[in-house]
């Protein structure tokens, strides 16, 4: 049946058949047409990172993929990352991955990666039409999520 088939779908053209994957055969051209097509109301084409390392190397690489199949633009979401002198020092490959960096203050967490009002700044600096926190950090702090909001910038990732 289709529904087993995860999309897939058999298509006639001319006297062969053809597999087609609907989930993945989708492509729109832009954020801005994928939200119009599926009745969104908030193109996201800039994303913060709030986060370093691993983390942020795993966003960026599962919003690029997606973003490539979806957009067949792997850049199509730009991303901005928070960077302390201690990633600076280390080369983190993070930075490099990232379109744009905004430095920040190193030591413990809470003087940048925990730190939601300077998130926020950030966010509303640059500006960015989302966040995303990762894991740790500010991403535990459900005040991270409602100041976003307040000021009209997704928040992505679990809300408390």
């Amino acid at each position: 049946t289709p529904s087993s088939m995860s999309g897939l779908h058999l298509v006639k053209q001319g006297r062969d058949r053809k597999k087609i994957d609907s989930q993945r055969d989708f492509t729109v051209a832009s954020p801005a047409e994928f939200v119009t097509r599926f009745g969104g109301n908030k193109v996201i084409e800039k994303v913060l990172i709030a986060n370093n390392g691993i983390a942020a190397v795993k966003c960026m690489r599962s919003i690029r993929r997606w973003s490539y199949e979806m957009f067949r633009n792997e850049r199509a979401i730009r991303f901005v990352v928070m960077v302390t002198p201690e990633d600076l020092k280390a080369n983190a490959e993070y930075i490099k991955m990232a379109d744009h960096y905004v430095p920040v203050p190193g030591g413990p967490n809470n003087n940048n990666y925990a730190n939601v009002e300077l998130i926020l700044d950030i966010a509303k600096r640059i500006p960015v039409q989302a966040v995303w926190a990762g894991w740790g950090h500010a991403s535990e702090n459900p005040k991270l999520p409602e100041l976003l909001l307040k000021n009209g910038i997704a928040f992505m990732g679990k809300l408390f």
